[in-house]
Formats: C-alpha cells, structure tokens, sequence
C-alpha cells in the first residue's frame, strides 16, 4: 500500500522525486548562484525562478500518480469540532445554496438584526460573485501545519467564526465592527483549529498539482544537493469537498491569543477568555 505523502514528515516523500541524472544535477548546480548572501530563502527563490513545476520529473509523476494521496492542512476557527469530524469539511455553493444558509444561521446564532443581516450578505456575495468556483466549491490548505506557528497571515484563517469571506464582508460594512457586539462573538466563540485530511492528486485543483509536487523536489534539491532547510509555504485547494472519513486531525492551535495579541488591534481583545 503507497504511503501518504505527508508534508509534516518528508520522509513520506516519494523518493523517486529525488533521484535525478546527471544532466539534470548539473543543470541545476549551474544555474543555482552561490553568493556569499547564500540563504535558504535565497535558494528557495531561486528555484521557484526556475520552474520546477514544468520540468518532466514533475509532470512525468503528475500522470502516473493522479491516485496519490497527500496529507494537507486547513485553517479555521470551529463552534463544533465533533459535527466537523461528522461531516467534513463542505463547501457549500454560494448564493441560495448551504453556504448562503450556514452564514445567515450563524449571523442569526449571535443575534444580530436582519436590515444588518443583508448589509454583511451583499457584501459576501460580492466576494463570491468575483471569485466563484474557489470560494463556493474548495477547500483550501497549505502543507505543513508549522506555518500556522511561522506565518501570521496562515494563522488569520482561525480568527472568525465563519471564514475569510464573513471577516472581509464585516470590515466592508466598518473597519472595527469587529470590536463590537454581536460581532465579536464571531471573534470569541469556537476554537481556532487547525484540521488535517487526506486528498488525491486529482482531486486538487488543476492548477496546484504541478506546483505541489514541485515542492517536493524542491525540497529535495535544497536538502540533498545544496544542505540547506526548506520550509513549506505554498497554499492550494481542493475541487470540491472533504469527506469526513478523510479528515486526518482536528487540533487547536496553541497560544492563539498570544499570537493575535502582538498587533495593538487585538490587545485586550480576548480578555473575557483568560
């Protein structure tokens, strides 16, 4: 049976991604530069100049592997941990669809009054109509769930009940409603979770694949041609929903306060939970 490939342990790796020929070692030892500023970032940058995600050892794997499984990981802040292992993670649909009701259901939970109610759902259906299929039919994620803990703007996706879209759509109706009653309930309520699950290749959005698996071979140039770290930072989406028996893990993260507390906007903000 083929390991999953799990971002939080490269050992997991396919090692063919690793095992190159020459030609291939000398063409990047080549175009690699080794300055005395010398850095993984630096590294890191000049490989993505190069394309890995175009190259044959990528896209040579994308067509044998489409069953692959990888382990990602998806940020948000959740009322209900135990309803989420039970359903999975659902995208909803958007306009008059489940997404449209869940919002509204949880708009309505915090008690807020129904003119107020259409003022944050225009605004949400704006940010659906612009971006449709990747905010109405996919499940977001990035790899390792470390760049929760390196990454502020990762770690963001758990401050409001509800997602990126409700705390946009609140900031279009005011800057600081968010400070206020009822809002701030979206704020305060839930736990910000960070939840890990299993999806096939093909069932990542076309357009990441290639990327996701260059990353892996990225890794491995910087790792085993160069000895220099490399950190995961790259976010993709699924084509569709989560099924709850591919949830992996569901855990809080630690020390979210403290995180969100090094910006004055959020000093005091979670004192009625300490």
């Amino acid at each position: 049976m083929t390991r999953i490939i799990d971002f939080d342990s490269p050992s997991s790796f396919p090692e063919e991604l690793g095992v190159w020929d020459a030609d291939f070692e000398n063409y990047i030892r080549h175009s690699i530069e080794q300055k005395s500023t010398f850095t993984p970032h630096a590294l890191k940058n000049q490989l993505l100049d190069l394309h890995t995600d175009e190259m044959p050892i990528v896209t040579d794997y994308l067509k044998s592997h489409v069953t692959a499984e990888v382990a990602v990981c998806h940020c948000s802040r959740i009322m209900d941990i135990g309803k989420l292992r039970a359903e999975g993670l659902n995208t909803g649909g958007g306009r008059r669809a489940a997404a449209d009701a869940r919002l509204r259901d949880l708009l309505a939970q915090i008690g807020l009054k129904s003119d107020d109610t259409e003022k944050v759902m225009s605004k949400v259906y704006y940010y659906w109509d612009r971006d449709k299929e990747q905010r109405t039919a996919s499940v977001h994620f990035f790899f390792d769930k470390n760049l929760v803990y390196r990454d502020d703007q990762t770690n963001a996706f758990a401050l409001n009940l509800g997602g990126e879209i409700l705390r946009w759509a609140i900031e279009g109706c005011g800057n600081s409603l968010y400070k206020t009653e009822p809002y701030k309930r979206l704020w305060i309520l839930g736990a910000p979770c960070i939840v890990k699950f299993k999806c096939r290749l093909e069932n990542i959005h076309p357009m990441k694949r290639a990327p996701l698996v260059a990353e892996i071979v990225n890794y491995y140039i910087s790792t085993k041609l160069f000895h220099c770290p490399y950190e995961f930072a790259f976010t993709g989406m699924t084509t569709g929903p989560v099924p709850s028996e591919d949830i992996i893990s569901i855990e809080e993260i630690t020390g979210f306060i403290e995180m969100q507390e090094k910006y004055e906007e959020y000093t005091g903000f979670y004192d009625e939970l300490k």
